[in-house]
């Protein structure tokens, strides 16, 4: 079996000032959830074992702050397919990763987030706001063998669930 985490960003400032969508930073809302996101990963001892982001800031942004907030020692790569990633090439991704890593947490944005989950569940995932994170437990050995209906939802959390 195999974990798979799937974080949707933050919640991003749009009265910023930036020259594209990719360059959009997080709001203060949007930090403190990225936060307590991390922190609730570390209170489950659950931190993953690796980390795969979206290149757009408001991505990199959670991801750093999560880290940071949970005091994992992990390092992130970033992944410009994941910016805007179908589902399947998310799949794809998925499935070229090492199997030394039992968990992988994949920083996306929406809709690949909820559609991912849709597609490897099979099942309609909650409402995957800014921030949301739900851990997927795959019925594989290897992440080559990622493939649709491989997995099920274990558990599913928001920042406001969270934060109480």
């Amino acid at each position: 079996m195999r974990i798979l985490y799937v974080l949707r960003h933050a919640k991003s400032d749009w009265s910023a000032t930036y020259g594209a969508d990719h360059d959009r930073p997080l709001n203060p809302r949007g930090i403190a959830a990225a936060r307590t996101m991390g922190r609730l990963l570390a209170e489950r001892r659950e931190p993953p074992d690796r980390i795969l982001c979206s290149s757009a800031l408001r991505t990199r942004q959670t991801i750093e702050l999560a880290v940071a907030a949970g005091n994992w020692n992990r390092t992130t790569i970033l992944e410009p397919a994941l910016y805007l990633a179908s589902p399947g090439s998310a799949i794809d991704l998925l499935r070229k990763q090492p199997d030394d890593a039992n968990s992988v947490l994949l920083v996306g944005h929406q809709p690949t987030c909820a559609e991912l989950v849709r597609r490897l569940t099979g099942d309609d995932p909650p409402r995957f706001v800014t921030a949301a994170l739900a851990r997927l437990q795959l019925d594989i050995d290897s992440w080559n063998e990622v493939e649709p209906y491989c997995g099920k939802l274990a558990w599913f959390e928001t920042p406001k669930r969270v934060a109480g």
